[in-house]
């Protein structure tokens, strides 16, 4: 070989390992590709339904468990119920309203319809979808009777009667219309006389009884109606009383003053409004005299029915014109009323008898002076809160001519 081969097959070689360095070299610094992380399933949550308590014919209370919240929180959860099986959030569904460290979480059923069976599970919400729990079943209440509490009939009288009634439960369903029925025959129904008050659901109320005949046998019964139909309650009776006989002779001026005229339609609606409560609700037979006389400071009477009014307007009403009609029939003016009282109390059993129902209290007597009683005995205008006021008054003193005041009122009349 000669000298000038030899050298290039060196530079042949040398350039051979610079390239064959570089290409090393240039692998060595190349970037490699990470991997694809590998995916986690998402999860729903876990859960259980609990079994529905507190059932009623429009509302339960339902809920469930968690046991799991999945791969992500919760965002809703509650229960759903249909009348159909499996039931979804599709259907009706309630949220929560209590909830507790463990998991245990509560929800209100309503809107539900009586004597119908539902299905139930609970669900939790996040990203994974919607979990739900196993399904339970219940069936809502029937509708039941309603239930009163019907108080004894004491505000009697010859053509009206009073009664108070308690609708205390309303069996499950929304009570629609109330009232009172009666009849002269026993179990009376709504087919028949009645009375409806004007509220509805349950609650108390008194209603009062018209068109009645005097000295008759009444049976009576609370009803109220709901979705189930009329309920009634236990049957009352009682005996309407003699229907009075309170009349009276108006003595006016022959030529009255513009005042005159005015003080007289004042009293005439006074007069007449009173013998209309004593006629109503006591049996008294009374003729007495109304007089309006300058002078009287407020009104007076006596036991032969003569009654004086002054010129005061305020004393011109039905208040003042039944405290006097009192005395005019002995309270005040008798020796039955004087030999009645005792320690500032009247001593007479049907009238405390009567007072302790009006009040509700098995204490109470009736206070009285030589001339006045109360409480109903209207002595001033502040003791009227309402027309009731004038009904107590009459049968208490229906009560007083039960035991005994008539010398002259006329004979009590059972």
């Amino acid at each position: 070989m000669s000298r000038n081969s030899h050298l290039y097959a060196t530079v042949l070689a040398l350039l051979l390992t610079i390239l064959s360095f570089s290409s090393c070299k240039k692998q060595s610094g190349s970037t490699k590709t990470d991997p694809e992380p590998v995916k986690v399933p998402e999860k729903t949550a876990t859960l259980t339904t609990s079994q529905v308590i507190d059932i009623t014919t429009t509302n339960a209370v339902g809920g469930g468990k968690l046991s799991s919240k999945g791969s992500s929180n919760v965002t809703e959860q509650g229960v759903c119920w249909a009348t159909k099986p499996n039931p979804t959030i599709n259907d009706k569904k309630a949220g929560v309203y209590k909830v507790s460290g463990s998991g245990d979480f509560t929800s209100q059923i309503s809107g539900l319809t009586a004597s119908t069976k539902y299905y139930v599970r609970a669900f939790a919400v996040n990203k994974a979808g919607i979990a739900y729990g196993d399904q339970v079943e219940f069936t809502s209440a029937d509708i039941a009777d309603a239930t009163f509490n019907f108080e004894p009939l004491y505000m009697v009288g010859s053509t009206v009667a009073a009664a108070d009634v308690e609708v205390t439960t309303d069996g499950g369903n929304a009570i629609s219309e109330r009232g009172i029925c009666w009849g002269t025959s026993t179990k009376p129904t709504v087919n028949g006389s009645k009375v409806k008050d004007r509220g509805t659901g349950t609650g108390k109320f008194r209603a009062t009884l018209s068109g009645l005949s005097e000295k008759t046998n009444y049976y009576a019964r609370a009803y109220a109606i709901n979705a189930k139909g009329v309920s009634y309650s236990a049957e009352v009776t009682f005996k309407t009383i003699a229907k009075g006989n309170v009349t009276y002779t108006f003595n006016k001026s022959a030529n009255p003053t513009a005042e005159e005229l005015e003080a007289y339609g004042r009293l005439q609606i006074a007069i007449d409004s009173a013998t209309w409560y004593l006629n109503n609700y006591t049996s008294a037979t009374k003729h007495v005299y109304l007089n309006l006389v300058d002078g009287t400071p407020t009104a007076d009477a006596n036991n032969q029915g003569w009654m004086r009014f002054g010129t005061n307007p305020g004393f011109q009403n039905i208040r003042t014109m039944l405290h006097e009609l009192n005395h005019t029939l002995g309270t005040g003016t008798s020796n039955w009323w004087w030999s009645h009282k005792e320690n500032g109390k009247l001593q007479a059993p049907s009238v405390t008898a009567i007072l302790r129902l009006i009040d509700k209290d098995n204490t109470v007597m009736l206070n009285c002076d030589d001339m006045h009683w109360w409480p109903y005995g209207l002595n001033q205008n502040s003791e009227v809160s309402s027309s009731w006021d004038y009904v107590y008054n009459a049968i208490i003193i229906e009560a007083m001519r039960k035991d005994g005041l008539t010398e002259f009122s006329g004979p009590y009349q059972p």
